[in-house]
């Protein structure tokens, strides 16, 4: 695990962006992409680790072979680390702003209300007093950009999603291999053929399953409903307040 995580940061690393509308909206959507980084990482090994009370929901030890099993099976996920990497700015600045922090806040009159456009701004608008007194909202746009883009990526048919399936197949595959030989002394190639068919549907299927957890899986990692770990209130508020 110990080199494997390194590797994985390497594909979070941010990519530079040229196309926006100030430095305010830049940094902020950097920083949060920035913070989200560690929860990501620990959503995915949470998710090939994670227990319920009927079964391992564990890529490795539900779905290949213990004779061909990684031993840092985290790595099945680099392709979605990778496409998040590539996507993850625009989407989250597109849901922070302007999806619903944009605009002025003056009034008909052009006067702004008390607070804004600092520190505390009561109108949903495009300035840090308004985020800073919508926090609890911003930091739920946040989780459920970055959650969705995820899920979008891992959905069955994405390119992400055939690229962990391909590992995945192709680490099931080598792990069969050896029972295949043996059965091909006593059995018929077409009851062999039925068997391996039979085998890549059910893996198939338990990869789908898996997958599906991803967002229960982030939204656990980010503390529950109230995003307690995931909100980082105080550092973040004066991150945004540095800005006028």
């Amino acid at each position: 695990m110990q080199l494997i995580l390194p590797m994985l940061f390497l594909l979070l690393a941010p990519v530079a962006v040229t196309a926006c509308e100030g430095d305010c909206i830049i940094d902020i959507t950097n920083e949060y992409l920035n913070r989200y980084e560690n929860i990501l990482l620990t959503t995915l090994q949470n998710l090939e680790t994670y227990h319920d009370d009927t079964q391992a929901t564990q890529i490795s030890e539900q779905l290949v072979p213990a004779a061909s099993r990684r031993e840092n099976s985290i790595v099945y996920f680099a392709p979605v680390l990778k496409a998040y990497n590539l996507t993850a700015y625009n989407s989250l600045e597109k849901a922070i702003f302007p999806s619903y922090f944009h605009g002025k806040c003056q009034d008909e009159n052009g006067v702004n209300p008390s607070g804004c456009p600092n520190p505390d701004c009561p109108k949903v608008c495009g300035t840090p007093g308004s985020m800073v007194h919508f926090y609890p909202t911003l930091i739920k746009i946040v989780f459920d950009g970055t959650s969705s883009l995820l899920t979008n990526l891992t959905v069955p048919g994405s390119k992400p999603y055939n690229q962990i399936q391909q590992m995945v197949m192709a680490d099931v595959n080598e792990g069969q291999k050896k029972r295949m030989e043996n059965l091909s002394r006593i059995m018929p190639l077409r009851s062999r053929a039925a068997i391996q068919a039979r085998s890549t549907h059910s893996v198939q299927q338990g990869l789908k399953k898996i997958l599906k957890e991803l967002r229960p899986t982030m939204l656990e990692t980010c503390g529950g409903s109230n995003l307690s770990f995931c909100s980082w209130e105080q550092p973040m508020k004066e991150f945004i307040l540095q800005y006028p």
